[in-house]
């Protein structure tokens, strides 16, 4: 919602706006082996979709995905996987994933699996989605005020 932390589906209210540069999807259930194929097969629909409409738009590239977790209390083995093979899929793209609000038991068995620590440092989860984009959006200011080296030129 404009001015505010609070984060809504916009074609649900047509008047949010989307943040520049994140893509911000809510996972409202467990991931778990009846919706991991599922669950991989939206995530990456999503960011297909959000990558063609920055493209059109003109606005700044995608950069951050930002899953918020927080609906969902559970992870399997099989969510495990989807997890990886999802950072896999956005390393390719050079996109950056963002955990909100894991449950504990989530947190657990993704420290378990190395999930977080190998794959994802914990420096990117995140209470809120609120947080999240607030240090996401950091970043992107911060390395598009940064100027050029004066070696940057000599390539």
């Amino acid at each position: 919602m404009p001015n505010s932390p609070i984060y809504r589906n916009t074609e649900q209210y047509p008047y949010s706006r989307t943040v520049p540069g994140l893509l911000i999807l809510e996972i409202d259930a467990p991931i778990y082996f009846a919706n991991a194929g599922y669950l991989r097969e939206r995530i990456t629909s999503w960011i297909d979709e959000e990558e063609e409409r920055v493209k059109t738009s003109g606005e700044n590239s995608l950069q951050y995905v930002i899953l918020d977790m927080s609906a969902g209390g559970n992870i399997d083995t099989s969510g495990i996987s989807m997890m990886e093979e999802i950072k896999k899929i956005m390393d390719r793209r050079k996109l950056k994933l963002v955990l909100v609000n894991p449950k504990g038991e989530v947190v657990k068995k993704l420290t378990r699996s190395k999930f977080i620590g190998d794959n994802l440092d914990k420096e990117w989860m995140f209470m809120t989605v609120g947080e999240a984009v607030e240090a996401c959006s950091y970043v992107l200011h911060t390395l598009r005020t940064v100027p050029a080296s004066k070696d940057s030129n000599n390539v």
